[in-house]
């Protein structure tokens, strides 16, 4: 943890995929991202899930974020190329 915490990039968190993207459950829920939605942290509107989707809502929604939004933020970057060094 300290490591990606200390490979912190801000360019990297302008780009993270919950910025522009949403997950969705086997079940319809919503969630910000994959990672959310293993924690099972549903998105933070009251259009939780696709059967209410509201793309104003979600557009405008906070993100739920956590100490595990450091894996998508150091380095480079997530999506399978990221790199804390």
């Amino acid at each position: 943890m300290e490591k990606l915490v200390n490979a912190y990039n801000p360019v990297a968190a302008a780009n993270v995929m919950c910025r522009n993207t949403i997950s969705i459950g086997w079940d319809g829920y919503l969630y910000d991202c994959d990672f959310n939605q293993m924690l099972e942290l549903k998105v933070n509107t009251n259009s939780k899930h696709i059967l209410n989707f509201n793309l104003n809502e979600l557009n405008n929604r906070d993100i739920i974020v956590g100490q595990h939004c450091y894996g998508c933020t150091a380095g480079s970057g997530s999506s399978c190329g990221g790199s804390t060094t």
